[in-house]
């Protein structure tokens, strides 16, 4: 499974544990996060690039039950840092990740959003990411099985490996 599903995972499966414990308002995190990318796994990027990126995270999720006991979970992740290449170049990047899912037996299902982008002074420039449906049990497994759409090889929708988004 890919280091940005295996992350996404913990984050989710920290903030829905926390949400148990306090139903109401919102949880909020904000932590560190970093990155290494190259092309060869993003295909997206100049030959021989090789990216390293830092930045911060911020995550907001509330769950709720409703009148008929069905839980449901949103949350809305942004990051943004910057990163430099094996040139020296400087790049800016931005992330952001947003979900919707209800609980059914134990697995999450829902609607996610999910966007990296990558700019600056030196040759790589990255737009991707994708929208769909999932499903999860937030702490051992996550899957896409209906990809609406996708731009700019995200990420290997089989098997999780990341290709160009590292978060």
């Amino acid at each position: 499974m890919s280091r940005s599903v295996v992350t996404a995972i913990g984050v989710v499966s920290f903030a829905v544990g926390s949400l148990a414990a306090a139903s109401k308002g919102a949880t909020i995190q904000t932590f560190p996060v970093s990155f290494v990318l190259t092309s060869a796994t993003c295909s997206n990027l100049p030959s021989g690039t090789a990216l390293t990126g830092s930045g911060t995270e911020k995550s907001i999720t509330t769950t709720g039950t409703d009148r008929n006991g069905v839980v449901t979970v949103r949350n809305s992740t942004h990051a943004h840092g910057t990163a430099s290449d094996q040139d020296g170049n400087t790049y800016v990047f931005n992330y952001s990740v947003a979900y919707r899912a209800t609980l059914d037996g134990g697995v999450y299902s829902g609607f996610i959003s999910d966007a990296f982008t990558l700019a600056g002074s030196g040759p790589a420039r990255l737009n991707n990411g994708f929208v769909g449906d999932f499903v999860s049990d937030f702490s051992t497994f996550f899957r896409a099985p209906n990809v609406i759409s996708s731009h700019g090889d995200p990420l290997d929708f089989v098997t999780g490996d990341v290709h160009c988004d590292p978060l």
